[in-house]
């Protein structure tokens, strides 16, 4: 039996470590790595659960046979497979290791079957029992010393004879178990000097690091604009950037080592201790304004903000301190601060009502005047009530449009603009807004005139002046229906009689009636100047209008470019009737083109109506625009230059007699501009006011 016993226990040895040199190899591979870091997928549980299990296969075809008895360590690799990478693993293993050993037949199949299994199950609740951690070589050893002696007794009672208990227990069983704790034991020992291997090598590499950090600290914190310090337990400078020694007034190698109340007053110092003191007992981070005194004598303003800092090999706690000359600061918040104060009085002291509306369209601010004027108070409006709780519906549309466009274009919506809002007490009131952006934010100021009286002044007045106009009308029509009845008698009159001096008065009469109904409908024409708002005038469109109701069949007009329009009176179209016509009558035959032309000049434009007529003489010229000169009603320019004037337009005649009529007519600026149609050539202006476009047409 001994000789059967030691060559038994060579067989098993040398399995042994063949499946510990395969373990080594195995711990060696990037498996390994995965599983140690607990970053191993399924994939890689598979193969472990394959190579784990051929190890048990290997175990259990290695083995010696007695008796139908196989002394093996089977067991060994599923129990590795649990301890080292979890219950999933191990139970695998045991599976593969079970089924093999199944496959083979004898007494023992069942429980050679189910011990790699079991073995598998319980190293991997060992494992998750460690925390997911491979357990001591101690702790591995003695589980699986009992693990094989719990396996082996329910063998014993299950399988074996009671005849042959005690060979199966000493040729078998112990040898079993001995080998399996003793392969554990190195199994163990391998895993456990790899591990500390790699603990020593992670020190290492984290070691040259904090090493390298501390090289490159000095470099670091030298880029850093304020003075930064390291103290240490101690409170002595450990490292220092050259910010801080500019600021102490001292060379590094004087700073070093040496306490902050080297360079700083008592009181300072005393600041100084308390603060560090804080840091390092209390372990915060901690941002103070303090007064300091310099070592040069400057008082200077100063955020000093210290945080805990704990190395992490050597544990060594230090306190990183960086400070914030915020003298400058403070003089400007100070500054910032009066001037805000002076806003705010100006603000509230500006005499018209005035509030604050920012992007999403909320009255974030009012003054006491637009308290009063819409009835609220500064506490029931400011963050709450917007433009629409207080705009009338009919002007809302309006406020909006202008209020989002402005945002995106301030030139996009007018500055100044009238529209009517209501009350707390339900009373419509039309006000006058100017708006402006305030610069570099979404935020809008607005002030508010109460035009209400104005408002309805205009409106009386404008219902008297059309009660007036209707009169007017009235009584012109009268006048004119009248006058038809005398010219008609005085044209019958004069058929009646051949009395040269009778036919001479009936002249006169017939002329004076004339006079009368020129000037007659000279008022009707008048009255109409100035009565309704002025609206932009497409230029090209008016001149065609004009020359539509005169006979210009053998005149060719040039009405210039089409993109121009012009802020004018309703009657801007009588202008040019009334220049058109003058050509006409005063041009003679070699009259055979009218041109109108534009310029830009500082700002204003000048345009240009010229023809290629008789022109006018330059004795008539002082007197061209004086109500009743001419030859034929005498109102037509004169009328032409109130026209125009009512938008501050200007007029004058340039031209040369016998060359032709030019007349001159001077638009201020803002009362003209380029549509759309070329935008190329739209008028923009520049910063200093002058528009862009100086093209002549």
């Amino acid at each position: 039996m001994e000789p059967l016993i030691i060559q038994g226990s060579i067989t098993l040895f040398e399995i042994l470590c063949v499946i510990i040199v395969f373990a080594f190899l195995f711990m060696r591979s990037r498996f390994f790595s995965q599983v140690f870091e607990q970053r191993a997928r399924w994939p890689t549980l598979l193969l472990l659960m394959v190579f784990f299990g051929i190890l048990s296969i290997f175990g259990t075809l290695s083995g010696l046979s007695i008796d139908g008895a196989v002394i093996n360590i089977r067991d060994l690799g599923p129990m590795a497979a649990g301890l080292l990478c979890g219950p999933y693993v191990g139970l695998g293993a045991g599976i593969i290791g079970g089924l093999f050993r199944f496959a083979q037949g004898g007494p023992y199949l069942w429980t050679g079957l189910s011990a790699p299994v079991l073995s598998g199950v319980l190293g991997g609740i060992l494992y998750l029992a460690n925390n997911r951690r491979f357990v001591p070589t101690w702790m591995a050893v003695i589980f699986i010393g009992l693990s094989e002696t719990l396996i082996s007794c329910y063998t014993l009672v299950l399988v074996t004879r009671p005849a042959e208990v005690l060979t199966v227990v000493t040729t078998v069983i112990i040898p079993m178990i001995v080998f399996n704790v003793i392969g554990m034991f190195i199994f163990a020992t391998v895993v456990h000097a790899l591990l500390d291997e790699r603990g020593n090598l992670e020190k290492v590499r984290l070691l040259e690091l904090e090493l390298e950090s501390r090289k490159n600290l000095s470099t670091i914190i030298n880029t850093i604009a304020y003075p930064v310090y390291v103290l240490d337990r101690d409170h002595r400078f450990r490292v220092v950037n050259d910010s801080l020694c500019r600021f102490v007034g001292r060379s590094r190698d004087e700073v070093l080592h040496m306490m902050p109340n080297a360079f700083f007053n008592e009181r300072d110092s005393r600041i100084f201790w308390e603060k560090t003191e804080d840091v390092f007992s209390r372990g915060i981070t901690r941002e103070d304004d303090v007064t300091i005194t310099r070592p040069d004598g400057q008082v200077r303003e100063v955020t000093i903000t210290s945080a805990l800092y704990t190395e992490d090999i050597s544990g060594q706690e230090f306190m990183v301190g960086v400070i914030q000359d915020i003298t400058e600061k403070k003089k400007m918040q100070q500054a910032l601060a009066e001037n805000e104060a002076w806003y705010r009085i100006l603000f509230e002291h500006t005499g018209t009502a005035s509030h604050i509306l920012n992007k999403a369209g909320i009255i974030e601010q009012v003054n006491s005047e637009f308290s009063r004027l819409v009835g609220y108070s500064r506490g029931e409006i400011e963050g709450k009530m917007s433009m629409s709780d207080i705009t009338l519906p009919e002007d809302l549309e309006m406020v909006k449009k202008y209020h989002e466009g402005r945002r995106v274009d301030p030139a996009s919506a007018p500055a100044s603009y009238t529209l009517r809002i209501r009350d707390r007490d339900g009373v419509t009131k039309t006000v006058h807004a100017i708006v402006a952006m305030i610069p570099g934010t979404s935020k809008s100021i607005a002030s508010f005139v109460d035009i209400s009286e104005q408002k309805r002044s205009e409106d009386a007045l404008t219902l008297a002046n059309r009660k007036l106009n209707l009169l007017s009308s009235i009584t012109r029509h009268d006048i004119i229906n009248q006058l038809l009845v005398l010219k008609g008698f005085l044209s019958v009159l004069k058929t009646r009689t051949d009395n040269p001096v009778l036919l001479d008065f009936i002249g006169k009469s017939i002329r004076a009636t004339r006079n009368i109904e020129r000037q007659i409908l000279f008022t009707r024409d008048y009255q109409d100047t100035g009565v309704k708002a002025p609206s932009w005038y497409n230029m090209k469109s008016t001149i065609i209008g004009a020359k539509g109701a005169l006979p210009v069949d053998a005149v060719n007009i040039d009405p210039g470019r089409p993109d121009l329009e012009i802020l004018g009176d309703p009657l801007f179209e009588k202008v040019f009737y009334n220049l058109i016509d003058n050509s006409l009558k005063y041009g003679g035959a070699q009259l055979r083109s009218i041109r109108v032309s534009s310029e830009v000049r500082d700002g204003s434009l000048l345009i240009m109506y010229q023809d290629d007529g008789t022109g006018i003489p330059d004795r008539d010229r002082p007197r061209l625009f004086e109500r009743g000169f001419g030859k034929h009603t005498g109102f037509g320019l004169f009328l032409s230059r109130e026209i125009l004037a009512i938008t501050g337009i200007t007029i004058r005649e340039t031209g040369t007699y016998g060359a032709g009529a030019r007349f001159e007519i001077l638009v201020p600026k803002g009362a003209w501009r380029f549509s759309n149609a070329d935008p190329r050539r739209r008028a923009v202006p520049d910063p200093t006011g002058r528009p862009q476009d100086t093209d002549r047409s």
